[in-house]
């Protein structure tokens, strides 16, 4: 059949299929003939292999490279040249082999001839060295096309991985590159191939830590050269947090060319390099925010990856851990000093900020970050912030605790600490607000750890130089708005899922059980009513086989006493009302104190409050100044509780906002369900050592001061009725002169109040802990 004889045929037919269609053009009609063209010629000359055009365009690609390279005077740029047009039929007939091929298997003709003829690997030198000028942008494009469509088992192939190597080395010599939305687009597929395969990370560690689907020899962790120090690295970087890049290879990694001696005499072990977190690192400082925030998302899916080496590598040998530190000393240093502190616990991070928010985007809306001096520079902090938390979140132990240690080293110790020691007010305040803000907002447990221990931790020298004295001095001392904000430092810091906090503060100094004279127990067990101990057993018996038992502690069978105890603090002559309103803060209590209970489930406290057979192994991990009161078996609250006690003695000698704050913290302790806390703060029945002091016997010590002051006062029933009415907000004016003792009224109101919270609490984790509720 001669060729006119087909083309008529075809056409005939393409008429016939016109003809049977309505008036109106379909444009499947154009492509129905063009099939039919396609189909004529090939039965003409037959397509030749798809790995014989590979092979073709391959070849004249390499002839167009060595023209360039020995071409005199101004070389060519790749868009005067065909290769272009040659990367894009290679591409087309490597995808559309692996296509037809479908299912997971040997390689296809097409990628044999890549690996057999080192193709990639010309490309990438080719490409490395940019000649002819523009072939890296073009060589990234066809790359990210073979990743797409080539399966991650097949990325262990050396002739496969070695070439994308080089390529990712590539990427690390330049910032600010013209080619950055390739090479941005190039990694991040090599990162979600990694993500798919996580052992394909090791081929990207130099020396390569992977050989021949083997882990190859290298160093213990042990054997490693420790963190580099804020110090050592603002050396070579004192303005960026990564790398700076005027040649090749040097230059983005200054502290991986740290080297160490090996046990052996004479030789040097070769210390990992890991370009791919370098190149990333890099691009994190591109001017596109979209490219950065890429650059952010790949970053934490590498550090995502369980692999003992690798984490190790990106914590020991890239400058990961110092860009995030360093990313919250700058955006912490921009904030202004004329930030209002009262409206930073305000600020939050909508979903949307924290994924689009880059510290070069320019196109925020005015209203998102103007609305107050200082927002957008808090918005900026809480945003790298927010990321190092999620870093921590993903990583393993090796790099969350590089990760720790810098931020702790250069931003922890370095401008929060002087912050917060700073001789100025107005700075003491702003820091105290600032680091209120980050623990709340952290999450990452180990970062949550890090920032409450470096908060909390005590002065092993003696000085008053630790931040946990800072804190409590600073609670003592006026001005009145900086002890407010301590004391609410320290709230958020109680109330953060975890114990270090309470552990630290509170329970180092309880589990000596000093408070309490045992020498009374015998007699306070035969006080309790035949009537009560029968309560027990009915409760023990109503309990499943799997459940935990009855906590005597949390759920004393004299319940009902130390409701009583508490209701009946404040002498009913004293009452700034009649109504009986307890059972209102039940309901609160409960909820809480459900909510507590599943935070606090992994902790392993105790169940019931025992005096331990040996006081002094249990004083060890108290904290310095309990060691001494521990071994003579005297009780010493610790410098927080002792402040706390302090407050409560001085309520009617101070402001009603500090009374609030004071009576918060101790609520918020007394909702823990630690054994001993519990006694200590909800059992004004317990015996105690003398000298000891609890909530209920201090504030039993005020209402005793101040209980005849009051009733000589002729009008203090209607002074009580009028301070309560404008401290609980129920009535906005009332013609009634305030005087010199309106403080005992407000401290007295405070102490009513107070006291139905604590009998709350407590009859709240009674009726839990039964199984009332």
């Amino acid at each position: 059949m001669s060729c006119t004889e087909i083309f008529g045929f075809v056409l005939n037919e393409a008429l016939c299929h016109v003809s049977r269609r309505p008036t109106k053009h379909n444009p499947a009609m154009f492509s129905h003939l063009s099939d039919a063209l396609q189909a004529a010629a090939d039965m003409v000359a037959p397509p030749c292999p798809r790995v014989e055009d590979l092979r073709y365009h391959w070849t004249q690609l390499s002839i167009v490279c060595q023209r360039c390279q020995h071409a005199e005077g101004q070389k060519p740029a790749v868009e005067e040249t065909h290769i272009p047009r040659h990367l894009l039929q290679m591409l087309k007939a490597l995808v559309a082999e692996e296509r037809e091929q479908g299912v997971v298997g040997p390689l296809s003709p097409c990628m044999e001839y890549l690996v057999q003829e080192k193709v990639l690997a010309m490309l990438a030198l080719h490409a490395k060295a940019d000649c002819p000028l523009g072939i890296r942008q073009h060589a990234y494009v066809f790359l990210v096309g073979v990743l797409n469509h080539l399966h991650h088992s097949h990325l262990h192939h050396a002739p496969i991985h070695k070439p994308l190597q080089a390529m990712v080395q590539a990427s690390c010599e330049m910032r600010a590159s013209p080619y950055e939305a390739e090479e941005m687009e190039f990694l991040s597929t090599l990162c979600e191939k990694i993500r798919q395969d996580s052992s394909i990370i090791l081929l990207y560690i130099q020396p390569c830590a992977m050989t021949g689907g083997q882990m190859g020899s290298f160093p213990s962790e042990d054997s490693l050269p420790p963190t580099p120090t804020h110090e050592a690295i603002t050396t070579t970087s004192t303005s960026t947090p990564t790398t700076t890049t005027t040649a090749t290879t040097t230059t983005t990694t200054t502290t991986n060319d740290i080297s160490v001696s090996s046990s052996e005499a004479g030789e040097q072990k070769p210390q990992p390099k890991f370009p791919l977190i370098d190149a990333l690192l890099n691009l994190c400082h591109s001017a596109d925010s979209k490219i950065s925030g890429t650059a952010h998302e790949c970053l934490v899916s590498l550090a995502s990856v369980r692999e003992a080496w690798s984490s190790t590598t990106i914590a020991r040998h890239t400058l990961l851990p110092h860009y995030l530190a360093t990313r919250l000393v700058t955006s912490s240093d921009a904030i202004p000093a004329i930030t209002e502190p009262a409206l930073i616990e305000d600020v939050s991070l909508s979903n949307s900020t924290r994924s689009e928010h880059q510290e070069n985007s320019d196109n925020e809306e005015e209203e998102e970050v103007g609305e107050f001096p200082g927002k957008k520079e808090i918005v900026t902090f809480l945003h790298w912030l927010t990321f190092c938390d999620k870093m921590m979140s993903v990583s393993d132990g090796s790099l969350g605790s590089s990760i720790c240690i810098t931020v702790r080293e250069a931003f922890l110790d370095g401008p929060l600490r002087s912050g917060l020691s700073s001789p100025d007010e107005d700075a003491r305040s702003l820091h105290l607000a600032l680091a209120a803000k980050i623990v709340i907002s952290v999450s990452a447990p180990m970062l949550v750890n890090a920032i409450i221990g470096w908060l909390t931790e005590d002065d092993l020298e003696g000085t008053e130089g630790s931040i946990r004295n800072l804190l409590l001095q600073q609670c003592r001392q006026p001005p009145h708005h900086l002890q407010i904000q301590a004391l609410r430092l320290l709230q958020v810091m109680l109330e953060k899922p975890g114990s270090l906090a309470v552990q630290a503060l509170v329970l180092n100094y309880m589990c000596g059980r000093h408070y309490h004279d045992s020498s009374a127990a015998e007699h306070q067990q035969s006080s309790w009513s035949d009537e009560e101990d029968e309560r027990y057993k009915h409760r023990e018996g109503e309990r499943s086989p799997d459940s935990l038992p009855i906590s005597r502690t949390l759920a004393p069978a004299n319940i009902s006493k130390i409701v009583k105890r508490f209701l009946t603090l404040v002498p009913e002559e004293l009452r700034s009302t009649t109504k009986d309103d307890f059972e209102s803060y039940i309901a609160d209590a409960q909820r809480q104190y459900r909510d507590i209970c599943r935070s606090c489930a992994s902790f392993g406290w105790p169940r019931e409050a025992v005096t331990p057979e040996c006081p002094s192994d249990s004083s060890s991990t108290a904290s310095r100044e309990s060691r001494p009161e521990a071994e003579t078996n005297t009780f010493y609250e610790g410098p927080f509780l002792n402040m706390l006690m302090d407050f409560l003695d001085h309520l009617p000698e101070q402001d009603y906002d500090i009374n609030l704050q004071i009576t918060s913290l101790v609520a918020t302790l007394a909702l823990l369900p630690h054994p001993h806390l519990h006694e200590y703060l909800l059992n004004p029945t317990l015996t105690l050592n003398g000298g000891v002091r609890t909530p209920y016997t201090v504030l039993g010590q005020v209402v005793g001061r101040i209980h005849q002051p009051i009733l000589e006062r002729e009008d203090y029933v209607d002074h009580l009725r009028v301070t309560r009415y404008q401290l609980l907000g129920t009535m906005e004016d009332f013609d009634f002169e305030r005087d010199v003792d309106d403080r005992k009224f407000e401290a007295l109101i405070v102490i009513e109040e107070f006291a139905k919270e604590l009998a709350s609490i407590a009859y709240a984790k009674y009726s839990i802990e039964s199984g009332m509720w």
